[in-house]
Parts: structure tokens; sequence; C-alpha cells
């Protein structure tokens, strides 16, 4: 098990954040054994329903990065990240943007390439966005023998256990117990609900706006019915794929399960769910890290 220790209070997100150093700080860094991994952040620019920022998924995923990068300063260093996924998925809700995979696959293709020119032999992806999932499973071993170099994509959460997610997360509990009695209840767990507002409540507070379930019925939003020609087009190809026939994740009743299950939502259980994953890539790049000096 890596060391967890808490890093001093003065270390601060600027000192592994390549954008934040000077060629020379950078150049000194790595001359004294230091920035010799890298993370690249991914996420997604998309709806999170009515309360939380549509830069979450980013957020989320920098914000790991940058705190697992400061548990294993100065070995470390946080590359831009990529601030728009794959969400054509969600295009009927406004603000919502989206890449095409291929597109997104490109951006990190030159990143990757980038840093690896640079002396930067180990390279994480650290994924905020479930849309993005498997987005490089072919691609990182062909880049691996072809930069000589160690390479992973992973989902920040995925390190967390059934028994830890229960733990902390009410609605979890009840999904286990049998107490969520429809299915938009049971589905709408994973999604700006209680897990995702917890962390971000403990991240950026000022990014979770108030939650009022009166206020939401009264909208009597829709973003099932009425969609431009435009929107349809993104949303034809989950509709071939079983998705319901006005396209994906209709607005009622999910979206309101979620907001109803982001009430649940506390700083402290956004506190017990980021030590949970920011250890799991201290752990992950340690492995990573120490097979590149092996090879």
């Amino acid at each position: 098990m890596s060391n967890s220790t808490a890093p001093p209070q003065s270390i601060t997100p600027d000192h592994v954040t390549l954008g934040e150093h000077t060629r020379r700080e950078f150049r000194r860094t790595q001359d004294a054994g230091g920035f010799a991994a890298a993370i690249i952040p991914i996420g997604a620019t998309e709806q999170h329903n009515e309360h939380l920022t549509l830069n979450l998924d980013i957020e989320l995923s920098t914000y790991m990065a940058q705190q697992a990068a400061i548990r294993m300063l100065p070995r470390v260093v946080v590359a831009p990240g990529c601030p728009v996924g794959f969400s054509p998925y969600h295009m009927a809700r406004p603000g919502t943007l989206t890449l095409r995979k291929s597109t997104l696959r490109a951006y990190l293709c030159d990143v990757v390439r980038s840093l690896r020119t640079h002396n930067i032999h180990t390279v994480l992806v650290v994924n905020g966005h479930a849309g993005n999932t498997d987005l490089l499973k072919r691609q990182l071993p062909q880049w691996q023998k072809r930069w000589n170099m160690t390479l992973d994509q992973v989902n920040y959460w995925q390190g967390m256990t059934e028994n830890q997610r229960d733990d902390i997360l009410q609605g979890y509990r009840d999904l286990r117990d049998g107490k969520l009695d429809t299915v938009a209840r049971q589905t709408a767990l994973n999604h700006a609900s209680e897990e995702e507002t917890a962390v971000m409540l403990a991240a950026y507070p000022r990014r979770v706006r108030s939650i009022d379930l009166e206020d939401y019925d009264a909208a009597s939003l829709d973003y099932a019915q009425n969609l431009s020609p435009m929107v349809r087009e993104y949303l034809e190809p989950f509709s071939k794929e079983g998705w319901p026939a006005a396209g994906p994740n209709p607005e009622n009743p999910r979206d309101r399960a979620r907001q109803e299950n982001a009430l649940l939502a506390t700083p402290e259980k956004g506190r017990a769910l980021i030590n949970i994953h920011v250890q799991f890539l201290v752990d992950r790049l340690t492995e990573m890290m120490n097979h590149q000096s092996a090879r």
C-alpha cells in the first residue's frame, strides 16, 4: 500500500499542474528525478440535472488527479485535461457538449506522444465520465509498444468496492435492502445523484446549487418531446440500440429520481469518497511506475 499521508497544506494543485510551471521549473524538476509519470484527466461538459454545474466530470477527474499527484510529489505531473467527452445521449439537455470518439482519441494520442517526447514514460488517463469508458482499450497496447512506455486508463471511481459504496451512500443501501419502489429510483444512483453531489459538496461546494423539488416539479421539464432535428440526429443511434424511441433518458421520472436522491448528499460523505478515489489512483500509478522501472 502506498503512503497516503496528507501533504503539507502549503502544497497546492499548482505544484503538480504542468501548465503552472515555467520551462525552467519543469526542467529542473525532471533533472532532480521528478515528473517521471503524468496523469491526463478526461471528462465531459454535460447536464447534471438542475443543481450541478455542467463541468462536473472534468473538474472531478482533474481534482482526483491533482490530489493523487500531490500525494506523490514530485514524481507525478498533471497534464491538461480534455473538458469535453462523448455525450451525444445528453444532447436534448441544453448546455451539453459532445465530441466524436475519434476526436477524443486523437487528442489523447497527441498529448501522450508529447509527454513521451519529454521523457515521461508512464501515463495514466483518469476518466470522470462513464461515456468515455474503454475509449482507449484498443489503442493503449499499440501506443505502449510504439513509444516504449507504460499506459493505462481508469475511471477514478472504479477502485471503490460495493461494501464501501453501501457504507457511505444511503441510496445504495436502500437499493441493496429493496427499499426503492420504482425502476426510476433504482436506476438513478450514478449520475447527478447522492454520490456525485456529495463529492462536489466536498471538493467544490460553490458548484452545487440549492435543490427544491417543488420548483423542480413546477418547471414541468420534459426533454423527450419536441426535439429539434439536430438533437434527434444525436439520439437516433441510441434509439436503434434499444433506447426509448423518443431518445435516451427521458426527463421524467429518472431525472426527478436523481434530484430526489441528491438530497441525501453531505460533504462528509464526499470526503470519504474522495479519499478512496485518490488512494486508488496513487496505488495504480505506483504499480505502473514500478512496472516501467522493471522493464
